[in-house]
């Protein structure tokens, strides 16, 4: 793969604290830009909310350019999981809104450890109903 540019950076921080312990949401904004207000009104106030996105670049399609913006995002990606088991316990499932290359999708599923990781409900953006929709399961 050819670069031009920097490599990405990630930058992981939680937005919105919540006050129901177990409903955790994480936002995937590397393809782009996810804006709270396109979440669905399910994903209240009582929602701790996260995001990793990139911390060097704007959001943008043609962000992932090497094997290493990969494996950096696997870092970034393994620590937010622990950082949210260790700020929320045991939780049963992530609410995760993606906007992400196929291969970082492929490898949010991939990590995760059945044993000890919640499961992620995907969500799906689709631009005919204008919001995001519970597409899949994974653990």
């Amino acid at each position: 793969m050819e670069r031009d540019g920097p490599a990405a950076e990630y930058r992981f921080e939680q937005i919105r604290a919540g006050h129901d312990r177990a409903r955790v949401a994480l936002v995937l904004s590397l393809s782009g830009k996810i804006p709270l207000e396109v979440l669905p009104t399910e994903i209240d106030d009582s929602f701790a909310m996260y995001e990793l996105t990139l911390a060097n670049l704007e959001p943008g399609p043609t962000f992932l350019r090497t094997k290493e913006d990969l494996t950096r995002f696997k870092d970034a990606y393994q620590a937010a999981v622990r950082a949210i088991l260790r700020d929320h316990g045991n939780i049963e499932v992530i609410h995760m809104f993606p906007a992400v290359p196929a291969p970082i999708a492929v490898l949010c599923g991939r990590e995760l450890l059945p044993k000890v990781d919640p499961a992620l409900l995907v969500y799906d953006y689709d631009k005919r109903t204008g919001g995001f929709t519970p597409t899949l399961r994974v653990h």
